[in-house]
Protein backbone atom coordinates (compact mmCIF):
# COMPACT_ATOMS: atom_id res chain seq x y z
CA UNK A 1 0.00 0.00 0.00
CA UNK A 2 1.34 3.41 -0.91
CA UNK A 3 0.60 6.59 1.00
CA UNK A 4 -0.14 9.58 -1.25
CA UNK A 5 2.48 12.25 -0.52
CA UNK A 6 3.13 15.66 -2.06
CA UNK A 7 5.54 18.50 -1.33
CA UNK A 8 3.84 21.87 -0.98
CA UNK A 9 5.55 25.15 -0.03
CA UNK A 10 8.21 23.55 2.14
CA UNK A 11 5.86 21.03 3.73
CA UNK A 12 5.22 17.37 3.05
CA UNK A 13 1.53 16.45 2.96
CA UNK A 14 0.41 12.84 3.43
CA UNK A 15 -3.21 11.74 3.29
CA UNK A 16 -4.86 8.64 4.69
CA UNK A 17 -8.45 7.51 4.16
CA UNK A 18 -10.69 4.87 5.67
CA UNK A 19 -14.24 3.70 5.11
CA UNK A 20 -16.96 4.69 7.56
CA UNK A 21 -19.56 1.98 8.02
CA UNK A 22 -23.18 3.00 8.65
CA UNK A 23 -25.21 1.87 11.65
CA UNK A 24 -22.91 0.97 14.52
CA UNK A 25 -19.93 0.47 12.22
CA UNK A 26 -21.32 -2.81 10.87
CA UNK A 27 -19.53 -3.65 7.57
CA UNK A 28 -22.55 -5.72 6.39
CA UNK A 29 -25.19 -3.04 7.04
CA UNK A 30 -26.96 -1.54 4.04
CA UNK A 31 -26.29 2.06 3.20
CA UNK A 32 -24.07 4.31 1.11
CA UNK A 33 -20.33 3.90 1.27
CA UNK A 34 -18.71 6.88 2.95
CA UNK A 35 -15.07 7.64 3.61
CA UNK A 36 -13.23 9.95 5.95
CA UNK A 37 -9.63 11.07 5.75
CA UNK A 38 -6.73 12.52 7.72
CA UNK A 39 -3.99 14.79 6.40
CA UNK A 40 -0.53 14.86 7.99
CA UNK A 41 1.65 17.93 7.55
CA UNK A 42 5.42 17.56 8.11
CA UNK A 43 8.13 20.15 7.70
CA UNK A 44 10.78 19.25 5.17
CA UNK A 45 13.52 19.95 7.75
CA UNK A 46 13.35 16.95 10.15
CA UNK A 47 15.00 18.86 13.02
CA UNK A 48 12.10 21.32 13.22
CA UNK A 49 8.61 20.89 14.68
CA UNK A 50 6.68 17.65 15.02
CA UNK A 51 4.21 16.51 12.37
CA UNK A 52 0.68 17.89 12.63
CA UNK A 53 -2.39 15.75 11.84
CA UNK A 54 -5.86 17.01 10.95
CA UNK A 55 -9.16 15.28 10.25
CA UNK A 56 -10.57 16.49 6.95
CA UNK A 57 -13.79 18.46 7.33
CA UNK A 58 -16.18 18.00 4.42
CA UNK A 59 -18.32 21.05 3.57
CA UNK A 60 -20.89 19.09 1.58
CA UNK A 61 -21.58 15.34 1.55
CA UNK A 62 -19.02 12.75 2.56
CA UNK A 63 -16.95 11.30 -0.31
CA UNK A 64 -18.06 7.95 -1.73
CA UNK A 65 -14.61 6.75 -2.85
CA UNK A 66 -11.24 6.54 -1.16
CA UNK A 67 -9.68 8.58 -3.99
CA UNK A 68 -12.10 11.44 -3.44
CA UNK A 69 -11.35 11.41 0.29
CA UNK A 70 -7.59 11.59 -0.43
CA UNK A 71 -8.04 14.46 -2.90
CA UNK A 72 -10.12 16.44 -0.40
CA UNK A 73 -7.56 15.77 2.35
CA UNK A 74 -4.72 17.07 0.19
CA UNK A 75 -6.69 20.22 -0.66
CA UNK A 76 -7.54 20.70 3.01
CA UNK A 77 -3.85 20.40 3.89
CA UNK A 78 -2.93 22.99 1.26
CA UNK A 79 -5.57 25.34 2.68
CA UNK A 80 -4.09 24.90 6.18
CA UNK A 81 -0.56 25.64 4.92
CA UNK A 82 -1.83 28.71 3.02
CA UNK A 83 -3.64 29.99 6.13
CA UNK A 84 -7.11 29.82 4.55
CA UNK A 85 -8.35 27.39 7.23
CA UNK A 86 -7.77 27.54 10.98
CA UNK A 87 -7.88 23.86 11.95
CA UNK A 88 -7.27 22.19 15.28
CA UNK A 89 -4.94 19.22 15.25
CA UNK A 90 -5.65 15.72 16.46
Amino acid sequence: MTIPTIEYRGYELRAYSHQEFPLHRDPYAKGPRQFSSVVRIDTIQPSEAKARRYVTLFATASPTTAGDAIDLAMQYGKDIVDGKVQASGL
